[in-house]
C-alpha cells in the first residue's frame, strides 16, 4: 500500500451480529505483496494485553523507533477495533547481511 501517509490498516473484521471474525484478504495483500518486500521473510510484531492498558502506546513507541531509524516522522494508532497492521512494512537488514520484513500489528484488548 504505496501512500503519501502511513496508517493503520483494518485486516480482520469483528462481525459483532454474527459474532466472528473476517480476514480482508485484499487489504493484507496491499500491504505483504509491495514489490520491496514480497520476497522477504516477514516479522510480525504484535502486542496483547487487557482492554486500555497500553498497546497501542507500545506500538507507537516501536513506530518512532522504526521511523527514527529511517529519519521520518510517524503517526498515532488512536483506537482499535478487530486487528489492525501499519500500512508501511520496514525492512530491517541482520549483520550477517539477510533482510526481513517488520510489520507492526494491534489488537483490541479482549482479556
Amino acid at each position: 500500500m504505496e501512500s503519501s501517509k502511513p496508517g493503520p490498516v483494518q485486516v480482520v473484521l469483528v462481525q459483532k451480529d454474527q459474532h466472528s471474525f473476517e480476514l480482508d484478504e485484499k487489504a493484507l495483500a496491499s500491504i505483504l505483496l509491495q514489490d520491496h518486500i514480497r520476497d522477504l521473510d516477514v516479522v510480525v510484531v504484535s502486542v496483547t494485553g487487557a482492554f486500555r492498558k497500553g498497546k497501542s502506546f507500545i506500538l507507537d513507541f516501536m513506530l518512532r523507533y522504526l521511523y527514527s531509524q529511517k529519519e521520518s516522522g510517524h503517526s498515532n494508532w488512536l483506537e482499535t477495533t478487530g486487528i489492525q497492521i501499519w500500512s508501511e512494512v520496514f525492512t530491517v537488514e541482520k549483520p550477517g547481511g539477510k533482510k526481513f520484513a517488520v510489520v507492526l500489528m494491534d489488537t483490541r484488548g479482549g482479556i
